[in-house]
């Protein structure tokens, strides 16, 4: 019995001496685990140096002079991060809204963002974002911030950041003076002495160059933005001047032909006494003679010439003001072709060719007729007058249709092939008393011009020199009753 229980404890010894050997090894195989983790941490420290950082954040610096698009520089630097920093699990830069003053996450060394956004004092990055300069979250306080994100974005961390969960952090604000402008975030993996404190100068140095880009960048686009304003606001300057250049020509042709309206008003009123004392003279003179006087019948010639002139002084004051009752329905090509048999002793004297194009559907229009016809003399005769020596008088005619912009109407174009008129007279030529010709008075074009104005309508001139002129006059289509 007694050999029977010395057995057992011996035995039971045994056991536990095996026991304490296999805990002793296990102990002894994670500390050695532990070391050649150290150690290998110690030689990815030692492998990138001081030097190699210098140099990467060199070609960082160079690399941006070059680029001058944001995306392409937020993915850079956050690529570069990881690349500085070979303890480095991912790293994510967000930038400030300018209307809110949330933060987003607009580049991620892992790929595509997520729409992340984060809050100033909130998370890793609203830590950074608020921080004066770089610093290095571990501990505690890295879990503190990190419990801080929403589980939606912790689950979205979790995919990305690998491994997980990172025990540490590196924290750079993007700052460009005195404005924040994001924040740089570089996670550490699940080795709590890959991040040191050396490295803070590092990711402040590249934070810095990522602030320095996307500013220089922003500025780029408001100077373009800048530009295209300027640009915008320099055309519509030149636009509103052409205008007013247009509305001061204008104004001036209107004050023109006002004095001379006002110069033929007072003329009539100035022969219109001498006339009438004249005309009554010699009402008085013929009721003295008998009936059977010879004078008589000079005497009625003189009262029938008398009164024509009174007719001519009284169209000439209403000139400018012609009255509704001298309106009437007026077939454009009937006037046309009227005014060139007018014309046409002009024509063969000046060897002057006619060729006319006169469209057939043409509606009538209600018009003054003597003051139409009026106006195409004129164009017909300074036609004549621009080919000394001959060539083609072109009279076309066509209907234009009702648009947005204008109403219908009836174009009519006389064409010559003369001499053409210079830029410098065309600017001049519809001002009253601006003449080029010898002989001339420089109202023909002037009144023209009024006429047609006084008619709703327009009237153009295009001129080459050494090739011809057209002049195109505009006339509207009105409706019953407007």
């Amino acid at each position: 019995m007694p050999k029977l229980l010395a057995r057992d404890q011996n035995s039971k010894r045994t056991r536990y001496q095996a026991q304490r050997g296999s805990a002793q090894i296990t102990a002894l195989q994670a500390r050695v685990a532990e070391l050649e983790a150290q150690a290998g941490a110690q030689r990815v420290l030692q492998a990138t140096t001081p030097t190699e950082r210098l140099n990467t954040l060199l070609s960082v610096s160079a690399a941006l002079l070059v680029t001058h698009e944001l995306e392409a520089i937020m993915t850079m630097i956050v690529q570069r991060a990881v690349q500085l920093f070979p303890g480095a699990s991912g790293a994510m830069l967000f930038l400030a809204e300018s209307e809110s003053g949330d933060l987003k996450l607009r580049a991620a060394s892992s790929g595509p963002t997520s729409g992340l956004t984060s809050y100033p004092g909130v998370g890793l990055a609203g830590r950074a974002f608020l921080s004066p300069r770089a610093m290095l979250l571990v501990g505690p306080e890295f879990e503190l911030a990190l419990e801080e994100l929403d589980p939606a974005k912790i689950a979205w961390l979790e995919q990305v950041l690998q491994p997980w969960p990172p025990v540490s952090a590196l924290l750079a604000p993007l700052r460009s003076e005195d404005q924040r402008m994001g924040a740089l975030v570089i996670y550490g993996g699940t080795q709590a002495h890959m991040f040191i404190p050396r490295d803070l100068p590092f990711v402040q140095a590249l934070g810095d160059l990522a602030a320095v880009a996307i500013t220089e960048t922003a500025q780029r686009e408001r100077a373009r933005l800048l530009q295209r304003n300027l640009t915008q606001t320099q055309s519509l300057h030149a636009e509103t001047q052409a205008r007013l250049d247009t509305a001061q020509a204008q104004l001036l042709q209107s004050a023109k032909l006002a004095a001379v309206g006002e110069l033929a008003a007072s003329v009539a009123h100035e022969i219109n006494n001498p006339l009438y004392a004249a005309r009554n003279s010699l009402y008085l003179v013929e009721q003295d003679l008998p009936p059977d006087a010879p004078q008589r019948q000079f005497l009625e010639i003189a009262q029938g010439e008398l009164g024509r002139i009174a007719r001519i002084i009284t169209r000439m004051r209403d000139f400018y003001r012609p009255t509704r009752a001298e309106l009437e329905p007026t077939t454009i090509n009937d006037m046309l072709l009227a005014t060139i048999e007018l014309v046409q002793t002009h024509l063969r004297h000046g060897q002057v060719d006619v060729a006319t194009d006169l469209a057939d559907d043409l509606p009538t229009v209600t018009a003054h007729t003597d003051q139409l016809r009026q106006v195409f003399l004129n164009l017909m005769l300074n036609a004549c007058d621009a080919m000394p020596g001959g060539g083609t008088l072109r009279i076309t005619s066509r209907a234009r249709r009702a648009d947005a912009k204008q109403p219908a109407s009836i174009i009519v174009q006389i064409a010559d092939t003369g001499v053409g008129i210079t830029l410098e007279h065309r600017a001049h030529l519809f001002e009253p008393f601006y003449t080029t010709k010898a002989q001339g008075t420089g109202l023909g074009l002037a009144i023209s011009a009024h006429i047609i104005t006084q008619h709703g309508g327009q009237i153009d001139v295009a001129s080459e020199v050494g090739v011809g002129t057209t002049f195109t006059v505009r006339l509207p289509v009105l409706a019953a009753g407007e």
